[in-house]
């Protein structure tokens, strides 16, 4: 088959070569065949698959030439043009060439190959041998594995029985030597002396007795016979010599000027061993020592206490007593406290000095520090307060009980230290007790008994903090014994105060009553001792219980003040009598919230304000005098103006200073002197503005009746009707403004708080005369024109700034 081949398109060759292969395969042509003929059994189907059924798909053809024509023999081919038969048989031809040097390079190498073939042999002949030898160490190796494991079952075995002999040989030997007595320590026992070095042979006693005892074999063994007789006169003897050791070193806290703590320390404590085994082994003996020792420690401390109270009490000095009440007479003589039994006080004024705590709060800080010196106080001449006696007192019992309780427990062990402590405590808490019982009776000083009340409390966190429970009864009983008498003294206080004795205790005079000062410094003291303590630590106080006692102290003393205040002539004077009266409680209290409490100190501190004040609301209307009320704005004025003396201190201080209830109680005193100056400013406004005042207050409710829109006259209230009191407030104003000031200075000459009413009377007056303006300009022109020829604001400010600064 000749296929021409038209230039080096290898593409267009091989189309053309498959359109001749088109023709030779329809025309009917002969193809050559290859040279090797098919066999017999190849068929078509062979060639085309079993789907083709016998017929050629053309089409798989050209996709077999598409998809080889890129393939680089076939490419080849098609370039240079040759037949693929031609081909077939170069290739052949070379295959042919290959064989036979092939052949040719296996016979030069035939020698070699003998030569190898030897080699594999010899091979083979050594791995022969090796395998037998490794089969015959392999066996071997199983004979020696075999022996070991016979070695281990026979060391396990071996080792089980050395254990068992061994735990035989130990309980055995334990057993023995538990029911055996030697010689050394029945040496031991009969001859030594008694010291220190005589704990190893009770130890060692202490075991063989445990062990007949509790040892269920050896309390059926025929061992036991044997050794019981002697263990028990062991026993006996150990007992005795140690009951004549220990009853010994106890009657040693018995000599004179002994210091127990010492003894019990250096001495006791080394042989609390001897102890524990009296309480095994000798229970009747051991309970004697221990009756001996409570017996003769509990008088000795008992002693102790009833000389250090003696001593304490001789140097106490009279504060306040049962007299010494809000409603006591002025310069009439107190009550004298406990000392007056004695002949010892001397008659003295009940001020309010009586009632201010003072220094008397150093005490709370002091409760951390030693017990007073009776002998060193008294040489140098020193005296205290009851308070200051209970706290040193129970100082010392605290310390006291505290060693005592740790000692028993350490002593007598742990189980039995509280019971032994509680036996030999008893008497001492009973004169300490008994003592405080009896001096309750005669105290009448109200701070002092609230004083005892946080120390008690204080003392029972300090036991607490040193997980000590000794004490907890007792100053359960102590709160329970001082919170009554407190109740009963405060009880006296308002009944002294009660209505009906204000005539009694009336005074004619505008300054600081006496009983707003007592009342002032009493609150001030109480409100500061219960801060933190009034709503949120119910072991000390209850809450509500505190709450409801001030608000019936406040309560009691704001009637009395209102009473009082009707008896004066005018109404006036009245009023001026509230304010001074107010202003000097809310001072107190401010200085208190601000953590200075000093009684009379306070009274003339002035009305200083304090950071974080702001102005106070207006409260209720008061009667006072022959009544009257603090109308709206003049009230609004008076209370804007009491700015510093009505603020209420903010911040921490105020919180801690005097508690939830203090600042409770001093915004009801901002209020009620609020309430009061606004009383005082409307009667004074009265009397030189009369006119203006009422014109305003009348127009206003008539504009708020009425409904007149803006820029028409208001009917009765024209700017005709206002300019005659225009005419008069321009021709008299500096003059009556000076008159208030004088009036002021005079009512109030000998208080604090004559500046701030002065202040809220010339603030009231701005603000009447700014809402007469305002009035008239709503007016139309009539009232614009009056505005603009009344004096102007800012000048009476001017004046108002002068007059108020002399």
């Amino acid at each position: 088959m000749a296929v021409a081949v038209g230039g080096n398109d290898a593409a267009k060759y091989a189309e053309n070569l498959r359109k001749q292969l088109m023709n030779d395969l329809f025309e009917g042509d002969d193809l050559e065949t290859d040279v090797t003929p098919l066999g017999e059994s190849v068929s078509l189907a062979d060639f085309l698959g079993e789907g083709a059924s016998g017929v050629i798909s053309l089409q798989d053809v050209d996709k077999d030439l598409e998809e080889f024509q890129d393939h680089d023999v076939i490419k080849g081919i098609l370039e240079q043009g040759r037949v693929v038969k031609e081909y077939a048989r170069e290739i052949d031809d070379k295959l042919r060439t290959v064989e036979l040097e092939s052949i040719q390079d296996y016979i030069q190498e035939s020698d070699n190959m003998v030569a190898l073939h030897d080699q594999i042999k010899t091979c083979d002949s050594i791995l022969s041998g090796m395998e037998q030898l490794l089969a015959r160490f392999q066996s071997e190796l199983g004979k020696v594995g075999e022996e070991i494991r016979q070695l281990q079952v026979q060391s396990q075995s071996m080792g089980t029985k050395l254990k068992n002999r061994r735990a035989a040989e130990s309980q055995l030997g334990s057993f023995i030597e538990q029911l055996t007595i030697s010689e050394e320590l029945v040496t031991s026992i009969l001859e030594h002396e008694v010291n220190e070095e005589f704990v190893e042979p009770l130890l060692a006693l202490d075991r063989k007795l445990l062990f007949v005892r509790d040892d269920g074999v050896a309390r059926s063994s025929l061992a036991k016979r044997d050794i019981e007789g002697a263990l028990e006169k062991l026993r006996v003897k150990a007992v005795t010599k140690v009951r004549e050791f220990m009853m010994g070193k106890v009657y040693q806290l018995k000599r004179p000027k002994t210091n127990v703590q010492i003894i019990q320390q250096s001495v006791l404590l080394k042989y609390k061993y001897f102890m524990r085994f009296l309480r095994v082994h000798g229970p009747d003996v051991y309970t004697e020592i221990r009756n001996e020792y409570v017996s003769v420690l509990s008088r000795i401390l008992a002693s102790h206490f009833r000389t250090y109270q003696s001593a304490m009490e001789k140097m106490q000095a009279a504060v306040a007593g049962s007299a010494d009440v809000l409603g006591a007479p002025e310069g009439g003589g107190g009550g004298a406290g406990i000392t007056a039994l004695f002949g010892k006080a001397a008659a003295r004024a009940t001020t309010e000095a009586t009632f201010s705590l003072g220094e008397r709060a150093a005490v709370l800080d002091q409760l951390d520090k030693p017990a007073i010196i009776p002998h060193q106080a008294e040489h140098d001449g020193q005296k205290f307060p009851y308070e200051v006696i209970f706290r040193n007192v129970h100082k010392l019992l605290l310390d006291t009980a505290t060693s005592e309780y740790l000692f028993c427990c350490d002593f007598f062990d742990e189980d039995e230290g509280l019971p032994v402590f509680k036996d030999m405590f008893a008497p001492i808490v009973a004169v300490v007790e008994g003592d405080l019982v009896a001096n309750l009776q005669n105290i009448g000083d109200l701070i002092c008994i609230l004083l005892m009340i946080r120390i008690n409390h204080d003392h029972r966190k300090l036991m607490l903090r040193r997980r000590v429970p000794s004490l907890d009864d007792y100053l359960d009983r102590v709160h329970l014994l001082l919170w009554p008498r407190f109740k009963l003294l405060f009880d006296g206080q308002l009944q002294s105060i009660r209505p009906g004795v204000e005539r009694s205790l009336f005074v004619d005079s505008s300054a600081p009553h006496f009983v707003t000062r007592r009342y002032a410094a009493l609150s001030s003291s109480m409100l500061v001792l219960m801060a933190g303590y009034d709503s949120g630590d119910p072991g000390i106080f209850k809450a509500q219980s505190f709450v409801d006692m001030m608000e019936r102290l406040w309560q009691s003393m704001h009637d009395l003040l209102l009473r009082m205040s009707n008896l004066f002539k005018d109404r006036r004077t009245g009023i001026i009598f509230l304010i001074v009266q107010y202003n000097h409680i809310h001072i107190t209290l401010r200085a208190a919230a601000a953590g200075s409490v000093g009684g009379a100190a306070i009274a003339s501190s002035g009305s200083q304000p304090l950071p974080g004040g702001g102005s106070s609301g207006v409260a209720p209307a008061v009667a006072a005098g022959g009544g009257g009320a603090a109308g709206g704005p003049a009230a609004g004025a008076a209370g804007a103006a009491a700015g510093p003396a009505g603020s209420v201190p903010g911040g921490a201080a105020a919180s801690v200073g005097i508690g939830r209830t203090g600042l409770t109680n001093l915004k009801e005193c901002e209020d009620q002197l609020a309430s009061c100056t606004g009383l005082f400013v409307d009667d004074q406004l009265a009397v030189h503005f009369r006119e203006l005042v009422d014109w305003v207050k009348k127009a206003e409710q008539a504009a708020k009746r009425s409904g007149v829109p803006e820029g028409q006259h208001l009917p009765g209230f024209a700017p005709a009707q206002a300019a005659p009191i225009l005419r008069d407030f321009a021709a008299r104003w500096k003059d009556a403004i000076e008159c208030m000031h004088r009036e002021v200075a005079a009512q109030f000459a000998e208080t604090s708080c004559g500046r701030d009413v002065l202040q809220a009377s010339m603030t009231s007056l701005l603000k009447y005369y700014t809402r007469f303006l305002e009035l008239l300009k709503r007016q139309g022109a009539d009232g614009l024109t009056l505005v603009r020829e009344a004096v102007n604001v800012p000048s009476i400010m001017y004046e108002i700034k002068r007059i108020t600064k002399t």
